[in-house]
């Protein structure tokens, strides 16, 4: 096996590790959760999103989101149909974790770009059609405390707690 080959190995062995591990603490918690391998998530690139065309492991917190893991780092995702999204949550969410995106589900549009508040991208979705979007905040893999900090981000974005930590705490534990 070249060097290549191995790191690659080794680097997925790390991701589903880790995804392992965060479903254990998710689950401690009380929280309906389960792990899957899905195909076809938002992939951050130097130009903007694109599909990946290979599984990664995803566990889906039942009635709040997700949280993935990529070669790049974990993330959470929250699909929201667009006509029920709510700006001032997404800003919200955004002014607690710095490296936050808001992506069409369709054509994966970074929505985000260009904007300086939800509701302009919002907008901007609605305008072009798509039918809902993905509010994706991402950090580092070997990020600590990832189902706290989803516990809080699904809250915020479901409207029932502003924040725990202030923001500049939070923005701290961004890459």
């Amino acid at each position: 096996m070249d060097e290549l080959t191995h790191l690659v190995h080794q680097r997925l062995v790390f991701l589903h590790a880790q995804a392992s591990s965060c479903l254990e603490e998710i689950r401690a918690s009380g929280l309906s959760a389960h792990l899957m391998l899905v195909d076809g998530n938002p992939f951050p690139e130097a130009d903007g999103w694109t599909r990946a065309p290979y599984p990664m492991p995803v566990i889906d917190v039942k009635g709040k989101g997700s949280v993935g893991f990529d070669p790049a780092g974990a993330f959470f995702v929250f699909a929201i149909p667009t006509a029920e999204a709510s700006a001032a949550r997404i800003d919200a969410l955004s002014d607690c974790f710095e490296n936050t995106a808001l992506l069409g589900t369709v054509s994966l549009r970074d929505y985000w770009s260009g904007h300086n508040r939800a509701v302009q991208s919002l907008a901007a979705a609605a305008h072009d059609g798509e039918p809902a979007v993905l509010v994706i905040v991402r950090f580092g893999l070997e990020m600590e405390g990832l189902p706290g900090l989803f516990e809080q981000a699904a809250l915020i974005i479901a409207g029932r707690l502003p924040t725990l930590l202030s923001p500049p705490q939070l923005r701290s534990l961004d890459p």
